[in-house]
């Protein structure tokens, strides 16, 4: 059975969407053949107070659409205007949505009021399951690598403003409700489809021969914020002011369940001063709880768990009693395993140490193999004896 985080999104997508959206930091892509008015200008606002995040959108750009009000051109426009990249294909149908490389949504829902509110919809929420993303990314990159500098493919200012005055001159000539109006101008690529097995195919006859471990690289620190190394990771709590036996995310890390292992990994610099993630323990958890969530009062008191509201509590386990920067450098364990440090890596072939690394940027955990978990299961019992160890649960 594979073991994967998967919510069925019928009733609130539109709170999913924000959720997701407002711990993006660093790309979202969108595929929907329509998009609305309402939906786009919440995105153009978004995008607009977070200008390092890219915006790639794959849509559809048909006149009669934005005649009948189908799909919006003023929202289009309003997301051009924010700086999102619009590409435009001839006969798209798919709908997806990903967030960074954490979250994607794939399903029946357009990026429009309909989609998101009204309309009978079913969508499949991939959440903290860089596995099924990788894959859901593979494919939006597939599209985007045929597209981007395609003159035929950007849409442009110059193509919406023509759509807005054709609207304004046609839409009211369409009075008699007994005739049925037709505009068969489209703008677009016509792509042609990629014969080879489908991504979700490929990670399901994986997860069926090999499945998939319980055990997770578990990140605290970001890149601006970095974790002194001079100092061991019970000092490294109290300075921080969290709770030795909890780690927070800032996503439902729901993928993560009762008795599953987290390898704990900070953003930190090593020996040399060379910034680095560095494995320092490991510990049993006791699952993510939907209760597990920093309420107005936590957040108030520790502002930070605003951005990471949710955590597990550690069950049992241990971290070296020394300073950070006598952990294990992760490029350690990608340099003696490989692309076997990941489940989604296997099959590929030719993965370079920089696909390695592009595998945990910005996230905040990350499932390993058990080869994986071996090796540093191994390592980190000799740092324990050489250094002694801080209980842990």
């Amino acid at each position: 059975m594979i073991n994967i985080s998967i919510s069925l999104i019928t009733v609130d997508l539109f709170d999913q969407f924000n959720e997701l959206l407002s711990a993006t930091e660093h790309e979202i892509n969108i595929i929907s053949p329509f998009i609305g008015l309402q939906t786009a200008t919440i995105l153009a606002e978004w995008l607009n107070k977070n200008q390092k995040v890219t915006c790639n959108l794959i849509t559809r750009f048909y006149r009669e659409e934005f005649i009948e009000q189908v799909s919006s051109v003023y929202g289009l426009e309003k997301l051009l205007q924010a700086g999102a990249n619009i590409y435009a294909v001839i006969d798209l149908h798919s709908k997806l949505y990903i967030f960074d490389s954490h979250s994607s949504i794939l399903g029946s829902a357009n990026f429009t009021h309909g989609g998101f509110f009204s309309n009978h919809e079913i969508s499949v929420l991939f959440n903290d399951e860089p596995d099924i993303s990788a894959r859901c990314i593979e494919c939006c990159n597939d599209l985007l690598s045929r597209l981007q500098g395609v003159k035929d493919a950007i849409v442009t200012q110059e193509w919406i403003d023509e759509e807005k005055e054709n609207i304004r001159k046609t839409a009211p000539l369409r009075k008699d409700k007994t005739v049925q109006y037709s505009n068969g101008f489209r703008r677009g690529v016509v792509l042609s489809k990629i014969v080879k097995q489908d991504q979700f195919e490929d990670l399901l006859n994986f997860s069926n021969n090999q499945p998939l471990s319980g055990t997770w690289l578990k990140f605290e620190g970001t890149g601006d914020d970095r974790i002194a190394n001079n100092i061991n990771y019970l000092e490294m709590k109290g300075e921080r002011k969290r709770d030795l036996n909890q780690s927070f995310f800032p996503l439902r890390p729901s993928g993560i369940q009762k008795g599953d292992t987290l390898f704990l990994t900070l953003v930190s610099y090593d020996e040399k001063n060379v910034p680095t993630p560095l494995i320092v323990g490991y510990t049993e958890t006791n699952g993510y709880d939907s209760r597990n969530t920093a309420n107005p009062s936590d957040i108030k008191k520790m502002p930070w768990k605003e951005r990471f509201p949710h955590y597990i509590e550690f069950s049992k386990g241990k971290a070296i009693n020394a300073p950070i920067k006598h952990g294990i450098r992760l490029v350690y364990l990608y340099n003696t395993l490989g692309k076997k440090t990941y489940p989604s890596l296997q099959n590929k072939n030719n993965v370079s140490l920089k696909t390695l690394h592009s595998m945990h940027f910005r996230r905040s955990h990350i499932r390993i193999t058990k080869e994986a978990s071996d090796y540093l299961t191994n390592e980190l019992n000799k740092l324990f004896s050489k250094h002694g160890y801080i209980v842990l649960g």
